[in-house]
């Protein structure tokens, strides 16, 4: 390329950066006072700006573009679909149509997205992404060429924002704002988990409503939100009156340092609280749990089950009913020994899980523990994806230094209302794995599911050559994949029984393993019905191939009691599962024809004389 293209096209790229026009993204749930504010934006006079309006409001009647439409600016409204997922593509074309309309010559764009859209889905669309570029076509008609996010803001109902976080319903279950032609679903997320989200990624945060509610919750939803979101600047107000210039054309939106906003990331990189150790009257703080110790399964997931509920629990629930009082009164009680966790995350290591970094992520009273990846520890060092980050990398190798279990180890943030830090540290220390269970403990040699483990399953791949030691019990399933060129044989089922006085042994009339083709399947076959009085044990020779659609199989316990009010501990029945990983013996054959017919076809010959 020539040195005068070369200049003229760096000339372009300044003058189209010195065109864009700039763009404030406006979030929040149905009721929050999103239009209300947006109203006042149009019919004010002090910011002196033309503005065009970009409305993602599907209802039925589409009340908003409607209320809209009488200030007389451009009002686009773009239905059948949520501007953070599939009307991405629409919203990149309308900025682009406003800021080339040399008719019109608008100063200004505000998008008002419906309460289920997520506002850092929206944002990536001004930023460098692959899926943006991919719906934009080429990269001169990417949208960050054509306009600049200026202010990215959510709008909080102050009255319902604690009730909000609290909250085990799902969205649709109290508004409708957004779901009449969303995705199949969309209605299903966690109103907690939104709210969240929508706090947590903006920059400026304007708590609406404050009329109504005290002075002291007032100040404890303001507190609460700083602890949430840190960096973010926080506003209140009634009706939506806002001082104008801390929205429009503020200059301060950024997508690195908003991806870093969360106040629980804040807390893990900067020491203890959020809030920089600042004192609280209201009772809003946080801090980060440490230990070196892994967490037993069971012991975790009982602490837990008080306090929240798990999300698997949570997506097979009937969330539009009303928890009844005694539920209440029990979580009451809770509060009053451990406080009010309104948002804790982090990593966590899971005995039994030892080769994974688990993600641990709670918002309001639902919790998720899900794989991440494995640990560094476990990875080459040319693995970690930290790209040409040098100060990554030092972080991680200090990690490791000088660790028995290397980066393994509990960093979790928990944020909320009246926390007993002690309590909580208490509680969370007994769930760890004890001194002697460490001293037992092996991270190679254990079978999988030597821990009593009812969190969400992992599925357990096999593609490679192995000895097949497996623990199954009611409750804890073991999910196998099997890759393609190898085989599972299945040789031994084994009745196991921790019962010393045979108190347990005794209530148990029989127990079932069953092998299910996937998850979603209630019953599939039945291995095999072993007796507990006899600790039976049971001889097989099965083999499982591949799946052709790469699907997850699962073996199953179920124990049939003598009687139905009786009860066994999850710890107290298991099965031992034996077997073996083979590589198929034609594999390697099969592999080479396959390929060799590939050849054949890209060369015209079709294999026949």
């Amino acid at each position: 390329m020539s040195k005068r293209k070369l200049n003229g096209k760096k000339e372009k790229r300044k003058k189209q950066k010195a065109d864009r026009i700039p763009v404030t993204i406006l979030s929040g749930f149905l009721g929050s006072g999103k239009t209300t504010l947006l109203q006042y934006i149009l019919k004010s006079t002090e910011h002196g700006l033309k503005i065009a309006v970009i409305v993602n409001d599907m209802a039925e009647l589409n009340i908003d573009g409607q209320t809209l439409s009488r200030t007389k600016k451009e009002v686009i409204t773009l239905e059948n679909g949520c501007i953070c997922c599939t009307l991405r593509g629409d919203l990149i074309q309308e900025i682009q149509r406003i800021q080339q309309d040399t008719t019109s010559n608008f100063d200004y764009v505000l998008i008002e997205s419906t309460g289920i859209a997520e506002p850092q889905q929206v944002a990536e669309s001004f930023c460098v992404d692959p899926e943006t570029l991919n719906l934009a076509g080429n990269d001169d008609t990417m949208l960050w060429n054509a306009a600049r996010l200026d202010t990215c803001v959510t709008v909080v109902d102050t009255a319902n924002f604690s009730d909000y976080l609290s909250s085990l319903k799902r969205f649709q279950d109290v508004f409708r704002d957004g779901l009449d032609d969303a995705e199949e679903g969309e209605g299903e997320k966690s109103i907690s988990e939104l709210m969240v989200e929508q706090v947590e990624f903006c920059n400026v945060i304007v708590l609406n409503k404050v009329d109504l509610v005290s002075k002291k919750k007032i100040e404890v939803t303001k507190q609460l939100i700083k602890t949430l979101n840190p960096k973010a600047k926080v506003l209140t107000t009634s009706y939506g009156k806002i001082d104008l210039t801390q929205i429009l054309n503020t200059h301060t939106f950024n997508l690195e340092d908003a991806s870093k906003s969360p106040g629980w990331l804040v807390s893990l990189e900067n020491g203890a609280t959020a809030t920089s150790g600042e004192e609280d009257e209201y009772g809003v703080s946080s801090f980060v749990y440490r230990s070196r110790k892994p967490f037993h399964p069971l012991r975790l997931h009982c602490f837990l089950k008080q306090l929240f509920c798990f999300a698997q629990d949570w997506n097979a629930s009937d969330t539009s009913k009303e928890e009844n009082e005694s539920i209440r009164l029990a979580r009451k009680e809770l509060e009053k020994k451990y406080g009010s966790m309104l948002r804790s995350k982090g990593t966590c290591w899971i005995a039994g899980r030892d080769q994974h970094e688990m993600a641990w992520a709670q918002s309001g009273r639902i919790v998720q523990i899900t794989p991440i990846a494995p640990w560094f520890c476990m990875q080459l060092k040319e693995e970690w994806d930290v790209g040409d980050n040098d100060e990554e990398r030092e972080r991680i190798e200090r990690r490791i230094e000088g660790q028995e279990y290397g980066d393994r180890r509990q960093e979790i943030v928990l944020i909320g209302t009246d926390l007993q830090q002690t309590a909580i540290e208490k509680e969370l220390d007994r769930c760890t794995l004890t001194d002697s269970e460490m001293n037992e403990h092996s991270l190679d040699h254990l079978a999988v599911g030597n821990y009593a483990d009812p969190l969400q399953p992992m599925v357990n791949d096999y593609a490679d050559t192995k000895n097949l030691f497996l623990i199954a019990r009611q409750g804890q399933d073991q999910h196998i994949r099997i890759f393609p060129g190898f085989e599972v044989t299945l040789s031994s089922l084994a009745l196991h029984i921790h019962d010393e006085e045979c108190e347990y042994a005794n209530r148990i009339k029989a127990v079932k393993i069953w092998l299910d083709p996937t998850d979603s399947v209630p019953k599939g076959i039945l291995l095999a019905t072993l007796r507990a009085d006899s600790y039976e044990q049971h001889t097989l020779s099965l083999s499982l191939l591949p799946d052709k659609d790469d699907a997850v199989r699962r073996i199953r316990i179920e124990v049939i009691l003598k009687h139905a009010k009786q009860t066994v501990p999850m710890d107290a029945c298991e099965v031992h599962i034996i077997g073996k990983v083979e590589l198929l013996p034609y594999a390697s054959d099969a592999e080479e024809e396959e390929e060799e017919n590939k050849e054949n076809k890209n060369a015209g010959y079709d294999g026949e004389d």
